[in-house]
């Protein structure tokens, strides 16, 4: 009875000894949106890294993804979302992780600057113009603005750079630049 025993204890200590060691879960190393606060019509970007995961997903979905160490891709949501990224592991283990992305007011948008004209003589009658989209406040580095027509005039005495800024909520600016010569 003693020799069975012993051979017995033998025989599992050595079938143990075979085994191999057991494999990692997955693991979520990152998970973030960037920036958190997505203006309205922009793009931002979901960052992800895993570790030891076969697959993964992200729902809702937005494009198929695979395993990475670190990786980002782009997103566009319409309203306020939250991401999840689940992990899948070798042994059928998974892991998962949110991430809020809020969607805010569209950015301010400053295009279509011009002057006319570009060269004056001292003194004489500048005016530029600019379209503008989703800005809450209008800022200019000189002359007289006229909201109404989003045109500025002035009587440059020398080179004269102007600098408009499209301000918008949530500090966002939108600046463009034109430059009048002075004879």
């Amino acid at each position: 009875m003693i020799r069975f025993s012993l051979l017995l204890i033998v025989l599992v200590l050595l079938s143990s000894c075979n085994r191999n060691p057991p494999v990692p879960g997955p693991n979520i190393t990152q998970f973030k949106a960037v920036p958190e606060l997505v203006p309205a019509g922009i793009t931002g970007k979901l960052c992800y890294g895993v570790e030891n995961a076969t697959s993964i997903d992200i729902k809702p979905h937005v494009e198929d993804v695979l395993p990475a160490s670190d990786r980002c891709i782009d997103i566009m949501p319409t309203a306020n979302t939250t991401y999840t990224l689940t992990a899948y592991g070798v042994d059928g283990v998974t892991k998962t992780k949110t991430v809020a992305v809020q969607v805010g007011p569209a950015a301010p948008r400053l295009s279509d600057l011009i002057a006319r004209p570009t060269e004056v003589r001292s003194g004489g009658l500048v005016k530029v113009c600019f379209k503008v989209q989703h800005a809450t406040r209008i800022k200019v580095s000189s002359g007289k603005l006229d909201r109404k027509t989003n045109c500025l005039t002035d009587r440059p005495r020398k080179t004269t750079t102007y600098r408009i800024s499209a301000l918008g909520s949530n500090r966002q600016e939108d600046t463009g630049t034109v430059t009048v010569k002075v004879q």
